[in-house]
């Protein structure tokens, strides 16, 4: 999918909905205006088509309204909700890959580490990756690799030597830049306020934009672990109420440039 098309929906998904009339009226004010002058309204069809947009003719006037569907919220999501992330039951057991690839095939080695990065399994060494979750999104993520199976070795177990659970996440993913990364996305949430007072649509989705890039730097390195596991002083679920609440806030001003036009 398109960049402008992730951001189109990205905004539908915190503005609710859209009301659009296929007319060439003066539209420049506005956040609607916006998405005409950069095409996103040729593709409404196809979205619609693809059950990821909604629509119905408003019965108080001649437009129609766009509204993401479930698939659609999921998708300007990211894939990964994570208040659902965070509360999910863990069974107390941990998933682990082992490999040992020769030097000849550094290549192969490099690929396979990305790929379990991908799936947010975090590195315990250089070639022992763990996660609490099934190894599913794991496997479909290296299977394409080929790696010869006498190389790569799938364990789920509990410690036996007296290792604590917490301890062994806080081993295995970088929490210091973790949190880094949700502290430069709140500085970012707080610039909010400024400009909104400049009272420019353009601007106002210029931060939207940069918004969507950090939060999805965020996830991308972010396990999104069940609560037990996290470690003290983690940042992510301070950053996402922050989120939430600064969105609404862009929501409510969005919703009242389109009604000015």
């Amino acid at each position: 999918m398109k960049a402008r098309t992730e951001l189109f929906l990205y905004q539908l998904l915190w503005t609710a909905e859209m009301a659009t009339q296929p007319t060439f009226r003066n539209l420049s004010g506005s956040f609607e205006g916006w998405a005409y002058r950069n095409g996103f309204l040729r593709q409404v069809r196809e979205l619609e088509r693809k059950n990821i947009l909604e629509s119905a003719k408003n019965p108080h006037s001649t437009e129609r309204v766009f509204r993401l569907t479930q698939s659609g919220r999921r998708l300007a999501r990211g894939g990964r909700d994570p208040e659902a992330l965070w509360s999910r039951p863990w069974d107390g057991k941990w998933r682990m890959v082992v490999f040992d690839l020769p030097e000849s095939q550094r290549s192969l080695r490099q690929s396979l580490r990305r790929a379990l990065r991908a799936a947010h399994l975090g590195c315990l060494q250089q070639s022992v990756w763990i996660t609490p979750d099934p190894l599913d999104p794991a496997t479909d993520l290296i299977r394409p690799l080929k790696v010869d199976a006498g190389s790569l070795v799938f364990f789920e177990g509990l410690p036996c030597g007296g290792e604590n659970d917490a301890d062994l996440a806080f081993k295995a993913w970088d929490f210091s830049m973790i949190n880094r990364q949700y502290a430069q996305y709140t500085e970012h949430l707080q610039r909010f306020a400024t400009v909104k007072k400049q009272a420019s649509p353009d601007k106002l989705l210029a931060w939207l934009t940069e918004e969507r890039n950090l939060w999805m730097g965020c996830l991308s390195t972010d396990p999104l672990l069940p609560n037990v596991l996290l470690p003290q002083g983690y940042a992510g679920q301070k950053a996402w109420d922050h989120r939430r609440t600064t969105l609404a806030k862009f929501a409510q001003y969005a919703k009242s440039l389109t009604s000015k036009v």
